[in-house]
């Protein structure tokens, strides 16, 4: 039968174990940083690059740990690289990766279209690179990805283009390439010294505001007069084109520290100084292509978590009545238990009075039966008799409660003066008995 002090007692090493299994998930599911942070680029001299370059000293001192930037063909490896492992950054191209497994981090700058030609070509607009020798860009790109869909608007068939697997840096030591579909941010280091030589002229993307209409990535844009540098400078008009936007994406599973850490360098050590195209704070909040990672929310609305416990309050508080109902349960259960329990103790209580009475009968009955004998066998008989009653009653009543009682007591006190009685008189009926006992003459 279980005890209060027993049930007391499970609960209490329940809890423990409950603490212990609260302390071992903590051990196991908190949050650490990897000892090596890669932040997946694209190759040396572009803007991700150079972006992921400025961010790397603030990162590694945010977060103490060394951090590694990986030079790579661009967005379609660098998605690779994040569910392999082994990058746990990457700045992506929208609209290029699917972001199955990704969450978004930060939108960073627009990555814009720019129809590069030389101005020895003769070609004024995009259906012009049928069959010329255009760079589209590594198959591992996201920019290839957006000269492929821009020319498929257009009616370009890609696979009677030449030359496109390349970079389009090359343009400047390979003559024979005619042209490059760009898609990059403005401050490209490698696309302001292309386009410096004065050689090169970008072509307008006319259909700007139906590509923005037919693909949710796209946007239209336009590339202002003289943003690179020449004689005379590149372009002499505004151009209209359209952009994607170049973002910031990891794993799914990537540790909160890491995004706070990524968008404390983004935004608080002064790296819109040195890039100014990246977006500001607020605005990179409001970017929502795809759904940000819940810690990004969290850093671009601090109140977002007050929000939630005011919520959860709310929700509490809708319910207090069936929570108090399911309390007053709980305690009704108890109360009946408990109850149940006194109850099985008090019928157990009662039967061993039962029995002790009977106990105190046998030693009543062995009383009396002392006073009307002098045998010393019987005696001794009565002697053993009455110690069996006592052992017996000692290992039988083994509740608290009844040893406590004043029948007990007067029952163990009957036993010790009838045991005193029995030796006493058996004392005194052997010292009779040798006092009778003829003596022995002494031989003459």
């Amino acid at each position: 039968m279980l005890r209060t002090t027993q049930v007391r007692r499970w609960v209490l090493y329940g809890l423990m174990a409950l603490g212990a299994l609260s302390l071992a998930t903590w051990a196991i599911t908190r949050e650490t940083l990897p000892p090596v942070i890669r932040i997946a680029a694209a190759e040396k001299g572009g803007l991700y690059y150079s972006l992921a370059t400025s961010m790397k000293p603030h990162l590694a001192k945010k977060t103490g740990k060394r951090v590694v930037v990986l030079d790579t063909q661009g967005t379609l490896e660098n998605e690779k690289l994040l569910h392999a492992g082994r990058a746990d950054l990457a700045i992506l191209q929208a609209g290029a990766v699917s972001m199955e497994g990704l969450s978004a981090l930060a939108g960073l700058y627009p990555d814009v279209i720019q129809v590069i030609v030389r101005k020895s070509s003769q070609m004024e607009s995009i259906r012009d690179l049928a069959g010329r020798r255009v760079v589209l860009g590594s198959s591992h790109s996201g920019y290839r990805k957006s000269a492929t869909t821009l020319l498929d608007h257009y009616s370009i068939d890609v696979s009677k283009l030449r030359e496109t697997n390349r970079y389009f840096g090359e343009l400047l030591s390979d003559p024979s390439l005619d042209a490059a579909i760009v898609t990059t941010g403005f401050l490209n280091p490698d696309l302001h010294k292309l386009l410096g030589t004065g050689r090169f002229k970008i072509l307008p993307i006319l259909d700007a505001e139906a590509l923005a209409v037919h693909y949710a990535y796209f946007q239209p844009i336009t590339i202002p007069r003289a943003l690179f540098k020449g004689n005379p400078p590149v372009p002499k008009d505004p151009i209209p084109t359209v952009a994607t936007v170049a973002f910031l994406a990891a794993r799914k599973d990537v540790p909160h520290l890491l995004v706070t850490a990524a968008l404390h360098a983004i935004y608080k050590c002064g790296l819109r100084l040195k890039l100014p195209i990246i977006m500001a704070e607020k605005e990179a909040a409001k970017w929502s292509l795809y759904p940000l990672h819940p810690a990004s929310m969290d850093y671009y609305n601090p109140y977002r978590s007050i929000g939630i416990l005011a919520n959860f309050v709310e929700s509490i508080a809708g319910i207090k009545e069936l929570l108090f109902a399911f309390f007053a349960g709980v305690y009704l259960l108890w109360s009946r238990w408990e109850r149940f329990q006194r109850k099985e103790q008090e019928k157990e209580l009662s039967i061993q009075k039962e029995r002790l009475d009977i106990f105190l009968g046998e030693t009543a009955r062995i009383e009396r039966a002392q006073m009307e004998t002098s045998d010393p066998k019987l005696l001794r008989s009565h002697f053993d008799e009455i110690t069996r009653i006592k052992l017996e009653a000692l290992q039988l009543f083994t509740d608290e409660t009844l040893r406590s009682k004043s029948l007990f007591t007067l029952f163990l006190a009957q036993c010790a003066n009838l045991t005193r009685k029995l030796e006493y008189k058996l004392n005194l009926v052997l010292s009779d008995s040798d006092a009778r006992k003829p003596r022995e003459q002494p031989k003459t």
